[in-house]
């Protein structure tokens, strides 16, 4: 992992520092005055971004962490002190998605342009999953006994559940939305697992870590959150129907963004993504604790095809 030089930390934070240490895939470093998380990322991307989080915050969106930039590859943020969100618990739920509704409302028609590359929208990134979760099951004779054991037993359902999704996402259509939703500068995070939220020590909630932020359909985002949280509460209608609340209340979701979230509730990603991560053995993805999130998942398969049936006819 590269380490940025300890001139240029010092230099850009304008502080002596007297350690330097990994955490999370990035550095902690320790300064006079406080800690910083130091990131290495792209320099394309780096510029791009320091635009938008000036646009941002112009427009008043104040749940992002200030940032520092050395103008190249170091990204640097101060250390927040308390507790990585969790999709379980409604006080820390409710604060997030309203501030995801908050990022949404301000972050479209943003006068950044859009970084001139792929753009991997939404759309390709659901054929992707499907994609790389067919190829799994083509050589699950060769995966670790657990993970063989349930992608046997379960495997080819989520894969049939995937595809009739996918088919349904065609036909609305959600490729000409995803771009339509980028042609209009908006602003989707596009990584929202629990880990990327935090609540300081003072209740408040920040979203972190845009390293994989750009202009997309921001239902795409919806999805994400929503998914994780009703697997967290197995499925359970109340929460469903809090998360729109709350949502609703700084940002209104279209009658088309809720037709396409319905049927993007129908698509096995959570399922996909954990089994994914285990087979090819990708950092982050641990037997010990995606195995049981996987049982969860298909132990509640029943009840999620029903409850993706009903959305929106309550």
């Amino acid at each position: 992992m590269k380490q940025p030089h300890r001139s240029l930390v010092e230099t850009v934070l304008h502080s002596n520092v007297h350690q330097m240490k990994p955490y999370r895939k990035n550095w902690c470093i320790e300064t006079d005055h406080q800690k910083w998380i130091a990131k290495h990322v792209h320099p394309t991307w780096l510029r791009w971004w320091v635009q938008v989080d000036y646009e941002l915050r112009l427009r008043g969106f104040t749940s992002m962490q200030p940032i520092r930039s050395d103008g190249g590859e170091w990204l640097f943020m101060p250390f927040i002190e308390g507790k990585t969100g969790r999709y379980s618990i409604r006080e820390d739920v409710e604060k997030m998605v309203e501030t995801l509704a908050i990022f949404h409302r301000l972050g479209r028609r943003l006068m950044t342009p859009p970084i001139d590359e792929a753009a991997f929208l939404l759309s390709e990134r659901i054929a992707d999953r499907l994609n790389q979760f067919y190829r799994v099951l083509q050589k699950v004779d060769q995966l670790e006994a657990p993970l063989r054991e349930l992608l046997l037993a379960h495997g080819r359902d989520f894969y049939l559940d995937g595809l009739a999704a996918w088919e349904r996402l065609r036909q609305l259509p959600l490729t000409r939305f995803s771009l339509k939703e980028r042609r209009l500068h908006a602003l989707s995070h596009r990584d929202l697992a629990s880990h990327n939220w935090m609540v300081d020590k003072a209740g408040r909630v920040w979203l972190i870590d845009f390293e994989t932020a750009s202009y997309d359909a921001q239902i795409g985002d919806v999805w994400q959150m929503v998914s994780r949280i009703l697997v967290e509460n197995e499925w359970s209608e109340e929460w469903l129907r809090m998360f729109l609340v709350q949502y609703e209340k700084e940002r209104l979701l279209s009658s088309f963004e809720k037709k396409v979230l319905s049927v993007l509730l129908a698509f096995p990603n959570e399922f996909m993504r954990e089994a994914i991560g285990l087979a090819e053995q990708k950092r982050g993805y641990r037997m010990k604790y995606s195995l049981p999130y996987l049982h969860k998942i298909a132990e509640c398969r029943s009840k999620w095809k029903s409850q993706s049936k009903q959305l929106f006819y309550w």
